[in-house]
């Protein structure tokens, strides 16, 4: 919005225009800029209604209505202003900023196409433009994109970091971390650069250098950081000491990195860990542990502190060297023989060749399977499966049912305050996990259950690029999309896996 009136700024003649109305005008646009949105709005829609076939009045409501945050008000002024002057750079922005906002991102991509045609220099847009071809799963236009943002404005940074995360995407680890680099070029040791470099850096498997940089997601204002009393541990001697270990992310993140506690246990440490509450009961199995303590109860003293996920970079976890020895947690014995007795009912008494327990949805967008991929599994000769499926995802049981052959565990199946116990002890039963990358996955692996897991094309670091086992969980195997979002290619080769695995039991079980 320009501050003061002129016959560029209005599309007509600055002589039509009465000294009242250039002293409101001017009024409205300081209010503007001095952050009173409200009152500027007021000002504009007086004189937009007083002059309704002025572009600018109508585009400039539409920019103080939405700076006010009433984004819903400014659409129709917006649109006004387009109907009137539809090469009109700062309300294209406005209103595809409004559409994106409210995820409609088909029109926010026609708003963004037509300013960046416009104005391809328009501060922001080739990078917003990028992000929404990024939002639609279309890599190769938003890489496109991000490097036209680079040439526009090769000074801003989250250019290159943006271009580095599509590049991440679209299987090219090595050319993402040089765009990271870039980016920490332009902005020195920016937590959020240095993150995005530390998670490519260990997909690639450079542990060594991605552990450092993965240090910077602490840093990040959106982070849980936990400001711990006490001393950080940076690799103090620990003989002797107590070392206090918190929890930091998910669930499946306790299940994995808790087999540290050996290591620090070895180091001469007393170990205490400090756990998400619905994890205390079923953590309790894990040995090394001096302490277990549900986040909110009284800690006892200790000499250093540490988040868990910084325990790879402190003690140099490598690929090669990570700590091994499955299982380290394991289900209750009671509650497994319960579970076994009532996996025989559901049975009958008939044992099924294979007893498959199934998770197929977790929280990410893009990693859960569609369940009518296990349509074909589910019919298998001697195959049972078992719905380890909680809370998210349930709906799709009931849409399903009669199609999908899947056998559910009730509704008190890990309905206590204490998660996954039930999951555990009928784990314990199963003779496979099929799951998705889930916190699911973690705890099969942990357990040393036999685990398959299903992973999107694109996937967390900590699953690297394009190994089928992991160095985390010696019992596993990786599934990966051969394409972005085919989860039935990758699904009919699981199937036929499961196939081939009651093939070669039937076979070992007939009579020679």
């Amino acid at each position: 919005m320009r501050p003061s009136v002129g016959g560029q700024a209005l599309g007509v003649a600055i002589s039509e225009f009465s000294p009242a109305f250039i002293e409101a005008f001017n009024r409205g646009a300081v209010l503007f800029k001095e952050g009173r949105f409200d009152e500027a709005a007021e000002i504009f829609l007086r004189l937009a209604d007083e002059h309704p076939d002025i572009a600018n009045l109508h585009g400039n409501l539409g920019l103080c209505l939405r700076a006010a945050g009433r984004p819903d008000e400014a659409m129709e002024p917006l649109r006004q202003a387009l109907r009137l002057r539809p090469a009109y750079p700062d309300v294209l922005n406005a209103l595809g900023g409004i559409l994106l906002d409210q995820r409609n991102l088909d029109h926010a991509l026609v708003a963004f196409q037509a300013l960046v045609k416009l104005q391809p220099d328009y501060p922001g847009a080739l990078l917003t433009l990028g992000n929404l071809f990024m939002f639609v799963g279309d890599g190769e236009r938003a890489r496109a994109a991000y490097r036209l943002a680079i040439l526009a404005e090769p000074h801003i940074g989250t250019n290159y970091n943006n271009l580095g995360a599509v590049s991440l995407s679209l299987g090219n680890p090595h050319d993402a971390a040089r765009q990271y680099r870039r980016a920490l070029a332009i902005e020195v040791g920016k937590p959020e650069y240095r993150k995005n470099l530390g998670t490519c850096l260990l997909m690639a498997g450079d542990y060594p250098n991605g552990t450092v940089a993965y240090e910077g997601r602490l840093e990040q204002g959106v982070w849980r950081k936990r400001n711990m009393p006490g001393v950080l541990w940076q690799g103090q001697p620990l003989a002797g000491k107590t070392l206090l270990v918190h929890f930091e992310q998910g669930l499946g993140d306790s299940f994995q990195y808790i087999r540290y506690a050996g290591v620090l246990k070895r180091m001469g440490a007393r170990v205490l860990y400090e756990c998400q509450p619905a994890l205390k009961r079923v953590l309790s199995t894990a040995p090394d542990l001096d302490g277990l303590f549900a986040f909110g109860e009284p800690l006892p003293a200790y000499d250093y502190h540490i988040s868990l996920m910084s325990l790879m970079h402190r003690l140099g976890t490598t690929p090669d060297t990570v700590p091994g020895g499955v299982p380290y947690l394991r289900a209750e014995p009671e509650l497994a023989a319960r579970w076994a007795e009532r996996l025989d009912r559901l049975e009958d008494g008939r044992r099924p060749g294979l007893r498959v327990g199934i998770n197929w949805h977790g929280n990410e967008t893009g990693k859960s399977i569609p369940l009518e991929c296990f349509e074909a599994m589910g019919k298998l000769p001697g195959v049972r499966l078992y719905s380890l499926q909680k809370v998210s995802g349930l709906d799709h049981l009931e849409r399903l049912r009669g199609r999908v052959h899947v056998t559910e565990l009730g509704a008190d199946f890990d309905a206590g305050p204490d998660a996954f116990l039930d999951t555990a002890a009928v784990m314990a039963n199963l003779d496979l996990v099929i799951t998705c990358d889930t916190s699911v996955c973690h705890l099969a692996g942990a357990m040393g259950r036999p685990t398959w897991v299903v992973l999107k094309w694109f996937a967390d670091w900590r699953w690297m690029r394009g190994r089928l086992d992991s160095p985390w969980y010696p019992t596993m195997r990786l599934f990966r999309q051969a394409t972005s979002n085919d989860w039935a290619e990758v699904m009919a080769r699981v199937t036929a896996d499961v196939a081939a695995e009651v093939a070669v039991q039937a076979a070992g079980e007939m009579p020679r």
